[in-house]
This record gives C-alpha cells, sequence and structure tokens, in this order.
C-alpha cells in the first residue's frame, strides 16, 4: 500500500506524489484528475552506445520494470530507489518537486553512478500520445514495440504529451533536453534521461502542465514557452534582416545536383551493383550541370513565368558531392571558373543562390583527415553513414565550427548570399571521449548554434536540413522530409515554428504519396512550398511541363508562407479530409481522398482543395 510523500496546490492545480513515485495531478480549472502508474521500464544498460544513429526500437530482453520507494527528505526533496528483477536495488536519486501557478517542476539530482539511463517519472495514464516526431503524430492505437527516442534527432522538439478527450497533459524538458529522450510502449510514454560522457553531471528538469483543447492547444502551448525562452523569432524579423529571403516567399527552392563521383567499390562496400556509367570513366567525375548551365535555366525559368526562387548549388565542392568535406577550396574546376560560379552566385537579385555545405562530415581523401573526427569512448574514430564520399566520419562540432571558420576566409570573395548548412539540425547531439579535447551533448548543441550564429554574422540567408527547436531562431528555411500518414500525422511543427522559418520537403511535387494523393497537396495543407530537383541541364523542361495547378502552391504560399499556423483538424471520421487555419483568418480545407467529400455544404473534388481568405 503506498502513501502520500509530497502535496502541494495553488490555485490552478493540486499535485500528490506517492511513495511508490505515483503521482496525481488535480487540474482545478477543467475538474480533471490525471494520474501516473508506479511502475517505470528501465534500460539494462547505457543506451547511447556511441553510434552515428541511436537504435530506437528496443527489446524486452534489454529492460526491466522499474519499481521506486520513496522517502521524504524535506519539504521539497524526496529520495526514490529504484528496485529492478528479483527487487534488487539498482541506485537511487533525489526529485526536487516545486508547484509553480498552472504547472509542475521536477528537478531530478544526485543521481547515482550505479543507473546507466533513468525513466522517471512514471508515464502518466492517457488516452493518446502526442509526439513532435517529423510533421507530428498522434498515437491512438497502442504502439506494439518498445522506443527509445531522443531530442532533437528523433523529437525535434523538446517536449510530449497526451490527451483524454479535448483535455491534455504536456511534458517540457526544461534543463538536461540535450540528455534526454522518451521511452513509450502501448500508449504510455515516459521522461527518460542519459549520462553526460558517463556521468550525471548537469541539470535535469521537466515541467509538466495542462490544458484544455487538443493537441492544438498543446502544441501552442509549447510555442508560448518557445518564445519565451526565445526558441523563436519570426520569418518577418528574419527577411528584415535578410531581405534576399523573401524569394522563397510564395517561390520554390530549386536544388541542383552539379556534381558527384563514383567508385566502383563504393558500391561494393554497400552491396549495390555499380551503374554501368561508373565503368566508363577514368575519373569517376560525373559532372550533371555546370555553373553557365544552371544560369540558363535560371533564366529559361524566369521567361516563363518564375519571377524570384532560392536555389541551392549541390556538389560544386571537388570532386563533387560528399567528396571532400570540409575542405571545400577550390571549387570543382570542372564545372567552370570561379567567376562563373560567382556570376551564378550573384546574377541576379531575384534569385538567392545558395552553396550546400557540411560540417558534420569529413572522408579519409579529405586533406584535414583526421583532424577533429570524435572519438568514441573505446578511442575509435566515429562513423557516420557511407554516402557518395564513401564511408563519412563524424566531426567534433568544435572542429566543424573552426574548419567552417577557416573556410568563409575564402567564400567570401565569392559573395555568397545564402548558405544550406547539411545535417546541423538534423541529427543526435554526440559525445566525443578524446583526451583533453572532450565533448558533452550540451557542448555539441552550443557549437552547432555557435556554427550557425556564425553565419547569420555574416549577413547571409541561412538553410538547414530537418529541423530542430534550438536552432530556430537562427535557420531561415527547412528541407525536410515530413510525411502525412493518415489519421496518425498532425502539424505540431507548423503550429509552433511556422512563421519562423520557410520549409520545403524532399519529395517530388508531381508523385504521388504512397497513400495515392498527389504530394502538394500536403504542402499545401501545411503552408509549404515546393522543392524542385534538377539533376541536368535540360531539367528545366520537366519543370515547366508541370501541371498549371502547382502554380497555386505558390499563390498560396505567398499568402499564408510566413503567418502563424492557430489551427488544425480533420473534418471526416475516416480523417481523409484536413482543414489548417492562419492568423490572417485564411484556412485551406484538402480531400485527400479518391472521391468527392462534402464539408458543410461546400464539395471538394477528389484530390483537391478549397481555400478561402478572410
Amino acid at each position: 500500500m503506498s502513501h502520500l510523500l509530497w502535496y502541494a496546490k495553488n490555485e490552478h492545480l493540486s499535485v500528490s506524489i506517492y511513495d511508490n513515485a505515483a503521482m496525481t495531478f488535480y487540474v482545478k480549472e477543467h475538474n480533471v484528475t490525471w494520474k501516473t502508474g508506479h511502475v517505470a521500464l528501465q534500460e539494462d544498460g547505457p543506451v547511447d552506445v556511441g553510434h552515428v544513429w541511436l537504435r530506437t526500437r528496443r527489446t524486452i530482453c534489454e529492460e526491466y520494470p522499474g519499481h521506486f520507494h520513496g522517502e521524504k527528505i524535506d519539504h521539497q526533496t524526496c529520495r526514490f530507489t529504484l528496485y529492478g528483477r528479483e527487487q534488487r536495488p539498482v541506485g537511487s536519486f533525489l526529485c526536487q518537486f516545486e508547484l509553480h501557478d498552472a504547472h509542475c517542476d521536477m528537478s531530478l539530482v544526485a543521481i547515482d553512478v550505479t543507473l546507466p539511463s533513468l525513466v522517471f517519472p512514471p508515464p502518466i495514464e492517457t488516452e493518446s500520445l502526442i509526439l513532435p516526431k517529423g510533421i507530428g503524430a498522434w498515437i491512438r492505437d497502442p504502439l506494439p514495440e518498445r522506443h527509445f527516442w531522443v531530442y532533437p534527432a528523433h523529437l525535434n522538439m523538446r517536449w510530449f504529451g497526451g490527451l483524454k478527450g479535448e483535455q491534455g497533459w504536456l511534458a517540457i524538458v526544461t534543463e538536461g533536453y540535450t540528455s534526454a529522450g522518451v521511452l513509450a510502449t502501448g500508449l504510455a510514454a515516459a521522461p527518460a534521461w542519459l549520462t553526460s560522457l558517463g556521468s550525471w553531471s548537469g541539470k535535469r528538469k521537466i515541467r509538466y502542465q495542462f490544458v484544455q483543447g487538443g493537441y492544438v492547444a498543446l502544441a501552442k502551448a509549447y510555442r508560448a514557452y518557445a518564445i519565451e525562452h526565445r526558441l523563436h523569432r519570426s520569418l518577418a524579423e528574419k527577411v528584415q534582416a535578410t531581405p534576399a529571403l523573401h524569394n522563397l516567399h510564395g517561390a520554390p527552392l530549386l536544388s541542383f545536383m552539379q556534381a558527384n563521383s563514383n567508385y566502383p567499390e563504393r558500391y561494393l562496400d554497400r552491396l549495390l551493383p555499380i551503374p554501368a556509367a561508373g565503368t566508363q570513366h577514368e575519373t569517376h567525375l560525373h559532372v550533371h550541370i555546370t555553373h553557365t548551365e544552371v544560369q540558363h535555366i535560371l533564366q529559361q525559368l524566369q521567361k516563363r513565368g518564375i519571377t524570384h526562387a532560392l536555389a541551392v548549388l549541390r556538389g560544386w565542392i571537388p570532386g563533387g558531392y560528399d567528396e571532400s568535406h570540409p575542405d571545400i577550396w577550390p571549387p570543382e574546376p570542372a564545372l567552370g571558373t570561379l567567376e562563373d560560379l560567382k556570376q551564378t552566385l550573384i546574377h541576379n537579385p531575384q534569385w538567392t543562390v545558395a552553396l550546400h555545405d557540411n560540417y558534420q562530415d569529413i572522408y579519409q581523401q579529405s586533406a584535414s583527415w583526421p583532424e577533429g573526427v570524435i572519438r568514441t569512448q573505446a578511442g575509435e574514430h566515429m562513423p557516420g553513414g557511407l554516402w557518395d564520399g564513401g564511408q563519412a566520419y563524424i566531426l567534433n562540432a568544435r572542429a566543424g565550427l573552426a574548419y567552417a571558420r577557416r573556410n568563409w576566409e575564402t567564400l567570401r570573395d565569392l559573395e555568397p548570399r545564402a548558405m544550406f548548412i547539411d545535417t546541423t539540425l538534423a541529427v543526435q547531439l554526440y559525445e566525443s571521449y578524446e583526451y583533453k579535447n572532450w565533448l558533452s551533448r550540451l557542448q555539441d548543441e552550443g557549437y552547432k548554434r555557435d556554427l550557425l550564429q556564425f553565419y547569420k554574422e555574416q549577413g547571409i540567408v541561412l538553410g538547414s536540413e530537418k529541423g530542430a527547436d534550438f536552432g530556430m531562431d537562427l535557420i531561415d528555411w527547412l528541407e525536410n522530409r515530413h510525411q502525412r500518414i493518415p489519421g496518425i500525422s498532425i502539424p505540431l511543427w507548423p503550429l509552433v515554428f511556422h512563421d519562423a522559418a520557410f520549409c520545403t520537403r524532399y519529395v517530388s511535387p508531381d508523385k504521388r504519396d504512397s497513400y495515392g494523393a498527389p504530394n502538394w497537396l500536403a504542402d499545401m495543407l501545411w503552408g509549404y512550398t515546393l522543392c524542385w530537383n534538377f539533376s541536368n541541364a535540360n531539367s528545366w523542361r520537366q519543370y515547366i511541363s508541370m501541371p498549371a495547378s502547382l502554380s497555386q502552391v505558390y499563390q498560396w504560399h505567398s499568402t499564408v508562407g510566413m503567418l502563424e499556423m492557430t489551427g488544425h483538424r480533420y473534418l471526416t471520421q475516416a480523417r481523409d479530409v484536413e482543414e489548417t487555419r492562419f492568423s490572417n483568418g485564411a484556412y485551406i480545407r484538402v480531400n485527400f481522398s479518391d472521391h468527392p467529400q462534402t464539408i458543410e455544404r461546400e464539395t471538394i473534388p477528389a484530390h483537391d482543395y478549397l481555400l478561402r481568405i478572410e
């Protein structure tokens, strides 16, 4: 039988903590009670074992049900002992509880080194889970597997929550999120905490607050937190600071793959067939689009009504895409002269042209190898992915910043108005155990922010991959992989950050998604713009042959692209018609089904939309 350990109340909330770690929250305004269980799944060993991508799927073989026993230390502090299999004590920790207005803060301190990780507090009993994964996820059917997701790689905002009808709870990691995540299975999700460089140094705090209004209210509660803590900066401010960003408003993003190198052994290393072209060129360099051809394509598009856009040049570095990072100078000569490249970057003020770069990856053929590579706990170089450049290794973010500063001394002569810094907001935070060059996840985040800040100090437009909340005050546009999954996807990301950065997706707008709907319909729903990929000098002909309806994506984006998204809802029981609303009163209803749908006496054709601008 459990006993009350700690209790506090105010005009908004009352909180009861029991000695078995079960908790009860009574929300007075809504007359709603939320309860946690008294069990939290725990990991037997370290979760982060030094791989470039943490294994998110966990198994019952490596986890155990953790039970707790607590004792009160003082008016706000309790000590909990964690018990594992066979009721054996695993370790203990202190938890400090504080009640502030309508939320409750819990701080974890003095965690025993015998704990390789810690999941606490236990999960709140809930009808559905709300997770900031990708565009956002509403989990109503129990997860069949166990998952461990970390911030910011898997969860792009430092919160998660749950719903019971329109009532909701929100857990924000206010301190220590760089070494935190969520352990989830079924409809149970709980905060999970990791060591930092093998110790429990640093602060760890989580805030629970409660709202009414469904997942939109949860997202807006986090948006308020993000604004208060300067994680959000509006596009209006960013465009004022760097006017060249405005060229992406109501316009496409144009991606040019200029060159890459093919080596047979790189395909063999991935157990892939060697392309026929790879055996026919002694140099192994494949030129797809030269600098002058990029200029020609932009001119052709302008003649056909594309008055402005943002373009990204990829593969302009020595050897082409991914071949020589971080040693990007001089540019690949097979693409043209330095003057050709400079003219491509500056030839028309209505076309903001960016250079692609990367300060996470380094390759063995790079001149700077292996300076700055992360060292794992075993002392090995941390491997990354197998990319166009072969086996990548991961740079210490401290070194990445130094390389960026070094490279800018030559890049600045090209007068670029924009840079796309790949991976920075897409990957998990890393640790390095190199002697006297240690790097914690918190430091990794700090140096990644310093990298973004460095480019903004040069007065340029800045883009990156995917997106994470820690860089949203600095980044101007994002290229992500948000996907619509019927009945699960909810636009948590744009409900928080739509007016903080332009977004586009790595999908072909003229293709259909796996459910049969045109890809561009989701872009319309979310207020995103389109991304077009150019892989040869004649690609522009394919672009101008696209359906005329795609031009309406840009028209809609010119109306709502810089505005706050204020609402979202499903309009049919099958959840195949969705609506989003924006701060100017405009709204769009999108029919993703293959048959007409009538909503409030207005019929929307199959795979089409209805919009209103008030």
